[in-house]
């Protein structure tokens, strides 16, 4: 039994050494732990991050204006010529109603074979029933209302036995570039303003910005609020508005 107590107590000597350092070791990774999650609380603490917007009613500074003018005969040739002679019936009527000619572009002119379609109703390639021509003109200019004006008038050219076809016009904002400065420049104001109201709630000063992120901008029709993950750039209308979020992060003492 003696010896058996002498082995114990050796054990024990040899172990307590090992127990108290594992003890510290636990006892110091903890404490870091705290130490760290103390740290991130408190500078957690010290940071708001806060959203700010700004809307601006535009006006399209630009309208484009596209006409496609179509015959169509069982020969080829025939369609081309009909096509060639309807052109300058149009380019006429366009000038005549205040347009230059830097604000006319007329594309090529291309052709189609139109095939017809069996009983079955399957489409006959190897038969050509007629040719189909088509040559684009489009209109780009900065006085909106006469280019409305072409657009609504040209039906008048049917008359005249050219067949067109008048596409809606499409209105264009050219300064989206300075835009989108301005209205980040508006939108973090009032992030800022967001964020002092915050700060004076809770009894804090705001310091600093640290961090600034602008959403994409979103031009929609006058009084839409439709927001895209890639940015609205509406076209249908004349007057539309302009739409920004601004995210920031300040610090707060």
């Amino acid at each position: 039994m003696t010896e058996i107590g002498s082995r114990s107590r050796a054990l024990v000597a040899v172990l307590r050494p090992l127990i108290i350092a594992l003890g510290v070791v636990l006892g110091l990774e903890i404490l870091a732990r705290a130490v760290v999650r103390s740290f991130e609380i408190k500078h957690q603490e010290k940071r708001i991050t806060v959203t700010g917007s700004t809307t601006r009613r535009i006006r399209s500074d630009l309208i484009v204006w596209h006409a496609h003018l179509r015959a169509q005969n069982a020969d080829l040739t025939a369609a081309y010529k009909k096509i060639a002679a309807d052109v300058p019936v149009v380019l006429e009527f366009i000038r005549a109603r205040g347009m230059a000619e830097p604000q006319i572009t007329v594309s090529a002119a291309s052709i189609t074979e139109v095939h017809p379609r069996n009983a079955e109703g399957m489409v006959q390639d190897e038969v050509v029933a007629a040719y189909g021509a088509q040559q684009d003109i489009v209109v780009e200019s900065s006085d909106i209302a006469k280019v409305e004006s072409i657009s609504r008038e040209a039906t008048q050219l049917l008359d005249r036995g050219v067949y067109i076809q008048s596409d809606a016009p499409l209105y264009v904002y050219t300064k989206l570039g300075p835009l989108k400065l301005q209205m980040l420049a508006e939108a973090s104001k009032d992030a800022r303003l967001r964020a002092e109201q915050i700060a004076r709630n809770t009894g804090s000063h705001l310091g600093a910005l640290i961090t600034a992120r602008m959403g994409v901008l979103q031009v929609n029709p006058k009084f839409s609020t439709e927001v895209s993950g890639e940015g609205n750039n509406d076209k249908s209308t004349l007057e539309k508005d302009a739409f920004a979020v601004v995210t920031a992060s300040f610090e707060i003492r």
